[in-house]
């Protein structure tokens, strides 16, 4: 777990030349034909800044982790999940060790992904990895997402929801919201904080009474 200042400086590192070729990709003319050459001019410039860059590798660690698992047959399916920060990496990580990985409000991985080490490419990105990308939520809008992305609402008010949108609970209580929850209980915070509607019981339990046990 990290602090808010090491997770922007770390966010920073990582995708901020995506950023900046996004930025330039749409103040140019015809910008998204040069979308393949971006790739490999933040490949570059990562390059450049490697000593910087591999001080918040961590995916390295994931991913020597999930390939290790793979090559004892530890466990019969791996996959890697996470939120924000985790989530990116999370991203690189199935790509890399070619598992699946599901992102939650995931920074994404199509332009930068040729300056990781090591490197990987959209067709990997795009078969390994999903991003879940709450509506008006700025994080997942760093880099390109991949062809596997799923959009999901956010009940924030408007003029707070580019930050409060990121939270990972409002996106667990929306998923459990919309799809259901099955035989699992609903979190509390899901009514007393983020305000979405109690659930229907399905064994007669009252979910008020309940929160108030724990």
């Amino acid at each position: 777990r990290v602090n808010g200042r090491n997770k922007l400086m770390y966010f920073a590192q990582l995708w901020s030349a995506a950023a900046l070729m996004q930025w330039l990709r749409g103040i140019i003319p015809l910008g998204e034909i040069w979308t393949e050459i971006f790739a490999e001019l933040v490949s570059w410039m990562n390059a450049i800044a490697s000593t910087a860059v591999e001080k918040v590798a961590f995916y390295k660690l994931t991913t020597k982790f999930a390939e290790e698992l793979k090559a004892n047959n530890t466990f019969a399916y791996v996959q890697v999940t996470g939120h924000s920060l985790g989530g990116g990496l999370s991203l690189i990580t199935g790509a890399q060790a070619k598992i699946p990985a599901v992102g939650v409000s995931a920074p994404n991985a199509r332009i930068s992904g040729k300056s990781y080490d090591p490197p990987i490419d959209w067709h990997d990105i795009n078969k390994y990895a999903f991003n879940i990308i709450p509506k008006h939520d700025i994080v997942p809008k760093l880099d390109d997402v991949a062809d596997n992305w799923q959009q999901i609402g956010c009940n924030a008010e408007l003029s707070k929801a580019a930050g409060f949108c990121h939270f990972g609970m409002r996106s667990i209580c929306e998923l459990m919201y919309t799809c259901g929850s099955g035989n699992r209980p609903v979190f509390c915070e899901c009514v007393s904080a983020y305000g979405y509607p109690p659930p229907l019981s399905v064994n007669g339990t009252n979910f008020y009474e309940s929160c108030e046990k724990e």
